[in-house]
């Protein structure tokens, strides 16, 4: 008998567990979404773990059009890779879809981000932060910038010595660059990371975003049951607390002293001033809160840039023309400025902000940006329909490789982004920063950082691709693109003289 019952229950839960992976499909094609057909329970890509996802959504969109469902588990999910309906829904009709999913990345440092925060807490600390990314702050921060950039270039220099031209992995030092950027820029610290490879932080920073372990084979069963998050977390525990413990100590630290030094520190501790005030509490405004703040801006703000530096590197390598004419606007400038490169003289580069935006298009370090439904909702022109809950997802590599809206759109071509040509494409066919009031706070720090490396650097060196040099993407990435070594005959671009 209580066999018997025993196997009852057991099928119960069983057949529980089916009857919820499954709850929702179906949905999607009936409101007339070409949908990938889901899995028997873990939803439409149960090999997510076994695939360049930017690769594969390019490949629907090619099949599909550019409207076209999934189901990520259980879950309903909107693909749209038409700038117009992204205008409407990222615009127009934000207020219906203001918010990402909030989800449990199993540990409370990352749990509390900018980007996943419910609207309401997130409005406040978006304009509380804002201040930090104003022109008068990012130039504060753009000399801690340049001496970054110039330890990097002395390395550089040091490694090429004599020689015509020296192989070296860019991945890994624009990596190092950054973690040291934002290092200085965030947690106050000098680390100067390019002559330091055993370096905590950086070694650190590498495990927080998962650019050093292939995502586990069993993603496909979180995404279905996101409850597995709490006892298998998506980020490493030991490193966020690594640098959760560094940031308490910096901003007391500088509380203690009152040390201002006009950067990321000391916003946080203007935030961490106003936790006893109302609003604060009733948002339930943590110091955790703030924190998740700091450490989301390491997270996105290190990998995205050195994303961007690497395949700048690679393009730049791969047309020796675009690179010399971007030489020569450098030049140009050098001349007129005596040879200095300041925050205030950067914006006398169009050719390399365009060559930046041309990057960032074909090469998008955020792999999609999101947002959920809060209402039914339908956009009028193409009868599209979005349920309550639906997330929608904007796949940005599809979108920049629309050609409808970019002629030839696999070929490097930065002079789409001249000011004279800005007239001539959809600016919501250019998704790298996001757009609408949920668009990247960093996103001028990022160009700043940008622009002052590849300044810096061309100033004394040029990239030139060899027979080795190849792009190849990991698999299973879901935020941010990460890819394998970049190097000069040791991988993909070379730097010489």
């Amino acid at each position: 008998m209580l066999l018997l019952y025993a196997t009852a229950v057991l099928a119960a839960f069983i057949v529980g567990v089916i009857l919820y992976a499954r709850w929702h499909y179906g949905e999607l094609e009936s409101v007339g979404i070409p949908t990938v057909k889901p899995g028997f329970i873990f939803g439409s890509d149960p090999n997510i773990h076994d695939v360049v996802v930017h690769e594969q959504d390019y490949e629907r969109f090619k099949q599909f059009g550019e409207v076209w469902g999934i189901y990520e588990g259980r879950s309903p999910q909107v693909f749209i890779a038409d700038p117009e309906i992204a205008r409407q829904i990222l615009i127009k009709d934000f207020e219906n879809f203001r918010n990402r999913r909030i989800m449990d990345f199993g540990h409370e440092l990352i749990n509390e981000m900018l980007d996943v925060l419910p609207y309401d807490t997130w409005k406040v600390l978006r304009t509380a932060f804002t201040p930090a990314f104003t022109t008068g702050k990012i130039r504060g921060m753009s000399k801690t910038i340049e001496d970054a950039v110039i330890d990097c270039v002395n390395h550089v220099d040091k490694q090429v010595g004599d020689s015509s031209g020296t192989v070296m992995d860019v991945k890994k030092l624009f990596s190092a660059l950054t973690t040291d950027v934002i290092a200085r820029c965030v947690f106050g610290m000098n680390l100067n990371a390019v002559n330091d490879d055993n370096n905590e932080f950086v070694k650190s920073t590498a495990v927080l975003t998962g650019d050093t372990e292939d995502p586990p084979k069993f993603f496909s069963a979180l995404q279905t049951f996101p409850i597995l998050a709490k006892g298998i977390p998506i980020f490493p525990g030991k490193a966020l607390d690594f640098f959760g413990g560094i940031l308490r100590n910096v901003m007391k630290t500088r509380r203690e002293e009152n040390n201002l030094q006009n950067d990321m520190v000391d916003s946080l501790n203007e935030l961490m001033a106003k936790l006893p005030t109302p609003e604060f509490k009733q948002l339930k405004i943590t110091e955790t809160t703030i924190l998740c703040q700091a450490l989301i801006f390491l997270l996105a703000g290190f990998e995205t840039t050195a994303t961007t530096l690497t395949m700048l590197s690679y393009y730049l390598g791969n047309n020796p023309d675009k690179q010399k004419k971007l030489i020569e606007e450098l030049d140009e400038l050098m001349e007129k400025s005596e040879g200095k490169i300041t925050h205030d003289n950067l914006s006398e580069l169009p050719y390399m902000n365009a060559c930046i935006n041309e990057t960032l298009r074909l090469v998008s370090p955020v792999i999609r940006i999101e947002r959920v439904c809060a209402k039914d909702w339908k956009h009028e022109e193409s009868g599209l329909i979005i349920k309550k809950g639906w997330t929608v997802l904007f796949p940005n590599h599809s979108i920049h490789r629309n050609e409808k809206y970019w002629p030839e759109p696999h070929k490097y071509m930065p002079e789409r982004f001249m000011p004279e040509n800005k007239d001539k494409f959809n600016p919501y066919a250019f998704m790298s920063f996001g757009q609408g009031p949920r668009n990247c706070i960093g996103s001028r720090f990022a160009k700043e950082e940008l622009i002052y490396s590849l300044a810096l650097i061309l100033k004394d060196f040029y990239f030139e691709a060899t027979d080795e040099t190849k792009l190849e993407f990991k698999k299973g990435r879901m935020f941010l693109d990460q890819y394998q070594p970049v190097k000069t005959d040791q991988a993909n671009a070379r730097v010489g003289r």
